[in-house]
């Protein structure tokens, strides 16, 4: 449609118009002039519809293109908050990965003694909430694992199995030494020692309190207990009964079935006394007879 406000209105006085004049003039007897002027009154009449229907045609026109500039400006809005946001997701997870590094305190200095360092393999069942040997905290334990970190690649991993999953470690986690002792076979004296790093190592491995002072009152006792004096064994028979004990309360642990390990069993430790006192006797009579016999044949 072709827009109305340009358009002329017909020279109806002109002669194309004659046979209308006389049809119209015999109809309504009025004058030829008259007969124009209606014409040209009809023909404005229309011509304002036309260009007032025009108007609003396009009034619509221009409103439904603003509202769809402004639903398409807002899309674009949208489209754009919506890529922040993702942009601003994946920086925080990005940030996340990045290794970062601690401050410190300007005025603190190193302590006089550095704690030994147990290794990964004990660390990583202390995370576990495992049972691990006390030798792994004994300077001896300690520096094989300062020795095998100096020699394993830090990015070595292995398969390891956990709860029947299999899960991807680094090889210096999940290795555990060929010179590892059990707790009973360590001295007395560097069971003493090795209890103290192996609690404050549980402990920062986040061991629920109550637990570490279970095994902290555990290992009170047994220092404390009067067979150490009253035995010639003492020691040996503390020693059998911290290693069976412990592993004892580990497994009871996973089944959630534990005890208090820090109530010392005395029964158990008589019977344990008793065992070792056995062999005792055992190896003391077996060597009499080997001396014997030894001592009958070269006669």
């Amino acid at each position: 449609m072709a827009d109305p406000s340009s358009e002329v209105c017909p020279d109806f006085a002109g002669e194309f118009y004659n046979a209308i004049h006389t049809d119209l003039t015999a109809a309504t007897n009025a004058e030829p002039q008259q007969i124009i002027d209606r014409l040209v009154e009809t023909w404005m009449a229309g011509h304002d519809a036309r260009v007032a229907e025009w108007n609003r045609c396009r009034d619509e026109e221009a409103q439904e293109e603003e509202e769809m500039q402004l639903v398409r400006a807002a899309r674009e809005e949208e489209e754009h908050l919506a890529r922040q946001v993702e942009e601003e997701n994946e920086h925080l997870k990005s940030e996340k990965k990045k290794p970062k590094m601690n401050g410190f305190n300007v005025a603190s200095t190193i302590g006089d003694a550095i704690a030994l360092r147990p290794s990964q393999y004990a660390i990583q069942k202390l995370n576990n909430f495992e049972y691990i040997e006390l030798w792994y905290f004994s300077p001896d334990g300690c520096k094989e694992a300062m020795k095998t970190s100096c020699s394993i690649a830090d990015d070595t991993f292995s398969l390891t199995k956990l709860d029947d999953h299999l899960t991807i470690r680094p090889t210096s986690a999940s290795k555990a030494s060929k010179a590892v002792l059990p707790d009973h076979e360590l001295s007395f004296s560097t069971f003493l020692r090795v209890k103290n790093l192996f609690l404050t190592q549980a402990s920062t491995a986040k061991w629920p309190q109550a637990n570490l002072d279970a095994l902290a009152i555990f290992f009170w006792h047994l220092e404390n207990h009067a067979i150490r004096n009253n035995s010639k064994i003492g020691d040996i028979v503390i020693l059998h009964y911290a290693s069976c004990v412990r592993q004892e309360w580990h497994d009871r642990l996973k089944r959630d079935e534990a005890f208090n390990i820090g109530i010392i069993n005395e029964t158990l430790l008589r019977t344990i006394n008793e065992e070792i006192w056995d062999r005792v006797r055992s190896r003391s009579l077996n060597t009499v007879r080997n001396f014997s016999l030894a001592t009958t044949l070269q006669q």
